[in-house]
């Protein structure tokens, strides 16, 4: 009876001491500090399991705050406090897609022309179940393809059957396009965030290292020229735009500092070895951003570069902490601390002029829109400007297109269309070809004006007719 007794006391202290408690400050919005001094906190709180902790209330939280990351004062209060703040309030999610040649190799790395084995279609099929697996009408998705080029194939939106169509435009790439822009590619897709609010990850996929076109071809980029993006430069983007990167080993090489990016900006890094572990872990990072707390608190004034913000959690006993920095805002080259209200006066002129002016310039054009041709490296175009007068412009090499590059092996009958849609009055360029703008490959784009866009080897600007 003794032995049975210390026994179960053995078994009870074990499962005690297997609880543990995981905290990370998964993002950092600071997107209000400027005018309210307000900041955001998205806090993950996890079990052993990596599955959400749920039910804490704030009084389970303790918000600290420092401006050299040693020093720290306890936050006054929390402004605001919510739970499962992804899940009500949806998330915003980038998948990029390793299209690089490996990915048409099988798990083992070998070679082969049986669709069912590579790494590609099990991707694919890992993310459609990650799509039909997405029940908040909340959430937006955006698809990404990224090689030798960034390729955005679907900008984040809540058509899933739409995102899951554009898998299928996913091909196998040409050798010069079978690189590896990893780092780009990151740096890229977290300007993809600029001015959006709200929770926002990118979810990567890779199958090895980054492997930059200008090191291993000897040529310069076709759109980077000769710079090679280094791994610091995606994890400072994400850190100024709060974006958070969860990556997704899916194959035997990993590259060394993908790990580095994931932490740096708050998430996670995992790794796959079969269809149903990706999409095991892609639907575990969606759970886990959606369980996680959003804490607001009041920052206080003490001029600084940066602010570190720590927070400590108290859950059945166990307590973790997790401590980032958000870089924190100036106007005019002072410190918020500096700030007086008066100082702010101009700043709000500022705004009220710009929108005078914007007025204005809606009320006084001076024609149609237009496209403008700069010059044809390749062929020749048939005109140097075309109004954009009709819903629908075409250029192409057809001599029925409405402009036609003549001449241009590259260039496809209809190889973009623009758009136009009178309710916005805005105009759409859709690709029918490969096509650039401002040196960004592009499948739809909204145009904006000055845009250059490239039609092979023709350089066409859009102007939008205003003054």
């Amino acid at each position: 009876m003794v032995k049975k007794v210390l026994f179960l006391l053995l078994m009870l202290g074990l499962a005690g001491s297997a609880w543990a408690l995981n905290v990370s400050l998964a993002q950092i919005d600071a997107s209000r500090l400027l005018l309210t001094q307000k900041v955001d906190l998205y806090v993950s709180v996890t079990g052993d399991d990596g599955r959400p902790v749920r039910g804490l209330d704030r009084d389970a939280f303790r918000l600290y705050e420092s401006v050299d990351g040693r020093r720290f004062s306890e936050a006054r209060r929390l402004e605001a406090f919510k739970p499962q703040a992804g899940a009500e309030e949806g998330i915003t999610f980038e998948l990029l897609i390793d299209n690089s040649g490996s990915m048409y190799d099988t798990m083992n790395g070998e070679p082969t022309q049986d669709p069912s084995r590579m790494r590609i279609t099990q991707a694919k099929e890992a993310v459609r179940s990650f799509l039909r697996s997405m029940t908040s009408p909340r959430d937006s998705v955006g698809l990404v393809a990224y090689n030798t080029l960034y390729q955005p194939l679907s900008r984040p939106g809540q058509d899933r059957e739409r995102i899951a169509g554009q898998l299928e435009d996913i091909q196998r790439p040409q050798p010069e396009q079978a690189y590896t822009e990893l780092y780009a590619s990151l740096a890229l897709g977290a300007r993809e965030f600029a001015g959006a609010e709200g929770r926002k990850v990118i979810i990567v996929l890779s199958d090895g290292e980054n492997y930059p076109y200008a090191r291993y071809s000897g040529k310069p980029h076709p759109v980077f020229k000769t710079k090679i993006y280094q791994y610091t430069e995606p994890i400072r983007l994400c850190q100024e735009e709060g974006v958070t990167v969860y990556a997704i080993n899916f194959g035997r090489e990993k590259d060394r500092q993908l790990q580095n990016i994931a932490l740096e900006t708050g998430g996670q890094i995992f790794d796959a070895r079969n269809r149903e572990e990706l999409a095991g872990v892609y639907r575990r990072i969606h759970e886990q951003v959606a369980g996680e707390y959003r804490l607001t608190y009041r920052a206080t004034m003490e001029p600084a570069e940066k602010k570190y913000v720590k927070v400590d959690v108290d859950s059945r006993g166990e307590r973790a902490s997790a401590t980032r920095f958000y870089f924190a805002s100036t106007v005019f080259g002072l410190p918020l601390q500096a700030l007086a209200w008066p100082l702010l006066l101009p700043f709000l002129l500022a705004c009220l002029l710009a929108w005078l002016a914007t007025r204005l310039k809606l009320e006084s054009r001076r024609g149609p829109a237009r496209l403008q041709v700069l010059q044809t490296r390749i062929g020749s175009a048939s005109t140097r400007a075309i109004p954009l007068g009709s819903a629908k412009t075409v250029i192409g090499g057809s001599p029925k297109a409405d402009l036609t590059i003549a001449g241009a092996p590259g260039v496809r009958e209809q190889h973009a269309t623009v758009l136009y849609d009178p309710k916005s009055r805005s105009y759409t360029i859709v690709a029918g070809g490969d096509l650039l703008v401002n040196n960004q490959p592009v499948k739809t784009r909204k145009l904006e004006p000055g845009d250059v866009i490239d039609v092979g080897g023709a350089t066409i600007v859009f102007d939008d007719g205003e003054v």
